[in-house]
């Protein structure tokens, strides 16, 4: 586990009086959502109090190993209320016998790497693992294994092993920082939620000591410092976010600004002014003129066109002066006559003109 990062020091922004707010609200709602809990579920969960600090801009570094961040308060309430399992190397037996001799009893299991591969390897039993526990320890050494054994539902539900030395003399006091202090956990996005809280457990102030000891030692973690955090706020598992800190709206998002401008990002370009509008020359401004190029008819086809018609027309009056075939007459309508005779008043006295010559 890699040690915290030195804090930095608060933006001349950054209003106490606003994060007291904050968490007095906070925790007025979480007492309120307790007590609807309490009427339906027969043991409600805890909720916990989460920093979140969202930043202008991701990283691509990607770690599994948390910092640890030491706070003035435990966020977790000390065990039994907590319940700790250390996950830890073969034989599982060995560990056993080791807390025993340290005479560690706030370690409710210990769960070795081949029964993760065995027992715990159907997911039905993993998750029942992960809800019988509030927090997981894991010997350092078997940490880059717990990726593929524990699964993504740990890392979903927050529930990420924290690495500890177990070849320390002192062993009891090396789990008891670990239990009593929270954690960052790199990730490449741009949001981070530290947990820094359990309201039951803690007052208004002793909550409010923690927000202050947390925001800086969190903003030093975050690559850039303050000039890459967007937001500050506060919330618990099920509500939504409580402000506390905010970038100038001025330069919110300079950093991608310069970023975009030195990468040459698509779609921004050369601007030129035409009629007293301006007229972008971005990628899909030359998509657009390319179109328009395509669009307009070919020179070499319209004359073409153009001599076609004087073609048409000559063979139109051609085909008006053919002349007729003799003893016929043309139709005025300009419809072909029929050869059969209709039987109509006209077509009867034609039959009938007919058989007196012949």
């Amino acid at each position: 586990m890699t040690a915290a990062a030195p804090s930095a020091a608060l933006p001349a922004s950054f209003s106490s009086a606003q994060a007291g707010k904050a968490v007095d609200a906070l925790l007025a709602h979480a007492a309120k959502v307790r007590a609807e809990r309490e009427e339906t579920e027969l043991i409600p969960r805890d909720e916990h109090v989460w920093l979140s600090v969202n930043t202008k801009q991701g990283t691509t570094r990607r770690s599994l190993k948390p910092v640890k961040i030491q706070l003035p308060h435990p966020p977790l309430p000390p065990p039994p209320a907590t319940s700790v399992c250390l996950l830890s190397k073969d034989p599982q037996r060995e560990f056993k016998d080791l807390l025993a001799a340290h005479d560690i009893k706030f370690v409710a299991r210990v769960v070795g790497v081949d029964k993760l591969k065995g027992k715990f390897r159907p997911f039905e039993a993993r998750r029942e693992l992960m809800r019988d526990h509030d927090l997981f320890l894991c010997d350092e050494r078997v940490l880059p294994l717990m990726p593929k054994l524990l699964g993504k539902i740990f890392f979903e539900a927050k529930k990420q092993p924290i690495p500890v030395n177990m070849l320390r003399k002192d062993l009891k006091a090396e789990l008891g920082r670990a239990i009593s202090s929270t954690y960052f956990h790199p990730s490449t996005g741009t949001s981070h939620s530290v947990r820094i809280a359990t309201p039951l457990h803690l007052s208004s102030a002793e909550l409010l000591a923690n927000v202050l000891a947390a925001v800086p030692a969190v903003a030093a973690l975050v690559p850039g410092g303050w000039d890459n955090v967007l937001s500050v706020g506060i919330k618990t598992s099920g509500s939504v976010l409580l402000p506390i800190w905010s970038a100038k709206l001025g330069g919110r998002f300079k950093g991608e600004a310069e970023g975009a401008g030195e990468a040459g990002v698509e779609g921004v370009g050369d601007v030129e002014m035409g009629e007293g509008k301006a007229v972008s020359k971005g990628k899909a401004g030359k998509k657009a003129e390319a179109k328009a190029e395509t669009a307009k008819p070919k020179p070499k086809a319209d004359k073409e066109k153009a001599d076609d018609k004087p073609k048409a027309a000559d063979k139109a009056k051609g085909d008006k002066a053919k002349p007729t075939p003799a003893g016929k007459a043309a139709p005025k309508d300009g419809r072909k006559k029929s050869a059969t005779l209709g039987s109509g008043s006209v077509s009867k006295k034609a039959k009938a003109a007919a058989l007196g010559r012949a």
